[in-house]
């Protein structure tokens, strides 16, 4: 599983999104949004480039914290 730190997420209806949106990501088959931490969980990580999960957080209108 990756994990992702995304900003910006302040009801639940956005954390919502934010997992609609990552999981329509090609590959991706589980996604845990934790709108406490502001955290995103996806897998397999293995399958899926970050950088096209970040971009798409990102349309959505988050921003997504890059390490």
């Amino acid at each position: 599983m990756k994990k992702m730190k995304v900003r910006g997420m302040q009801t639940p209806d956005c954390a919502a999104t934010v997992s609609t949106t990552v999981s329509t990501v090609e590959g991706v088959e589980n996604v845990n949004v934790n709108l406490a931490t502001g955290e995103v969980t996806y897998g397999p990580a293995a399958c899926v480039d970050p950088t096209i999960v970040a971009d798409a957080i990102e349309k959505a209108g988050f921003k997504v914290d890059k390490d």
